[in-house]
């Protein structure tokens, strides 16, 4: 999938052709993005990230992702404490960096659990001035310039309780989806990934309801709250073009290739933030695939052939692994995997959704070669049933 420039809300898509004959000067003025992993202590631990705003008082935060090292379930806190933590780390940076996430707050999409190999870790998207500290040293050429990743974000509104994991929730998604791909001058049908954050319900929300809520079951209204989200995805993708309640989480013949949604607690409205290639400055790109099940791992190497990075026995090279800064993935509970009976969805110890994250964190960090892998688990209607879409953030 190519991106596209030149696309703003309210204005007609231009043409593929129009779109490459874009002066050289404007492709060379846009923003250049910036993706970097820090490792963390715990969830409060946002030393690297406060150091590299400092050391970059004229980046524009747009989005912190993070891996943290709770459950992933309802009561699953670790979750909100990063997401206040990295909020308080960008209001307390330099000054422009303050102003511009005042102007345009970033969104802070935290999923829980790190089960097995995964590193809690956190991921910073932010938008940097060509030619500033951290940019890329060499401004793109008319030869060079080329696809490169953008970032577009966007939040929905705040969900009444009875509208979680409804009909409701995916229109207000599909909306904010679309918003978000015209921040980042993307078509939605060509973006390679919509992470989206979503809210879930307590026994005090269910409560307060002013309306019969889609469940009682807490657990039960983090996949209705996925799902509802996902198909919201689907319906600005266009990858679905109509959804009824009955379809969600039920009708797994609905689904998107790029959609992964994380709910938690920590918030009662949906937080966006889509990924793609278009024309302009830096060194970033973006590839995407989706994996038909947990052990789909020919998908992802079919990925990082598309990408360019080379691989010997089984694993990246270290070099291709030098130039991986991001890898995000969904992975889905299934009672059974190639006609394999698994205990995911009956061990009542341990989540199905826990399951997931640990066989796919593992095979995924096994084709790395390391372990900061953003793996979310739960994938209703995000890729085919028991598989998940995967997205490789890579130097080109």
């Amino acid at each position: 999938m190519q991106g596209k420039i030149g696309l703003a809300q309210g204005v007609p898509p231009l043409s593929a052709a129009v779109a490459r004959r874009a002066s050289f000067s404007q492709v060379a003025a846009r923003p250049v993005a910036f993706v970097k992993g820090f490792g963390c202590g715990g969830p409060g631990d946002v030393s690297g990230l406060r150091q590299w705003l400092q050391e970059n008082p004229s980046a524009e935060v747009r989005g912190i992702l993070g891996k943290t090292e709770g459950n992933g379930c309802v009561n699953d806190f670790s979750r909100g404490w990063a997401a206040e933590s990295v909020r308080a780390a960008v209001q307390q940076a330099p000054p422009a960096v303050a102003a511009a996430a005042q102007l345009r707050p970033p969104v802070a999409i935290m999923s829980g659990g790190t089960e097995g190999v995964i590193e809690p870790h956190f991921l910073l998207f932010a938008e940097l001035p060509p030619g500033s500290a951290g940019a890329p040293e060499e401004p793109p050429t008319d030869s060079t310039a080329g696809d490169r990743l953008v970032i577009g974000t966007a939040v929905t509104r705040n969900f009444a309780p009875e509208e979680v994991g409804t009909v409701a929730q995916a229109l207000e998604t599909r909306d904010a989806v679309r918003k978000a791909c015209a921040a980042a001058g993307l078509e939605p049908s060509v973006a390679h990934f919509a992470q989206v954050k979503t809210p879930l319900l307590t026994s005090e929300r269910v409560l307060a309801a002013a309306a019969e809520c889609t469940t009682k079951d807490t657990y039960r209204s983090m996949a209705l709250s996925r799902a509802a989200s996902a198909l919201g995805v689907a319906l600005a993708t266009g990858e679905v073009d109509h959804i009824t309640q009955e379809d969600i989480a039920a009708n797994y013949d609905k689904f998107s290739s790029i959609a992964s949604t994380s709910a938690g607690v920590e918030t009662m409205r949906n937080e966006v933030m889509v990924l793609g290639n278009s024309a302009g400055p830096g060194d970033l790109r973006v590839e995407s695939c989706v994996m038909a099940d947990a052990l789909d791992v020919q998908a992802v190497w079919r990925m990082f052939h598309r990408a360019g990075l080379a691989s010997e026995h089984g694993q990246l090279t270290p070099e291709a692994r030098g130039r991986v800064v991001g890898l995000l993935c969904k992975a889905d509970p299934a009672r059974t995997v190639r006609g394999y009976r698994t205990t995911m969805l009956t061990d009542s110890d341990f989540q199905a959704t826990r399951h997931a994250r640990a066989a796919v964190g593992g095979l995924l960090a096994g084709a790395v070669g390391h372990a900061r892998l953003f793996v979310s688990g739960g994938a209703e209607h995000q890729g085919p049933d028991g598989g998940g879409p995967v997205l490789v953030i890579y130097r080109a």
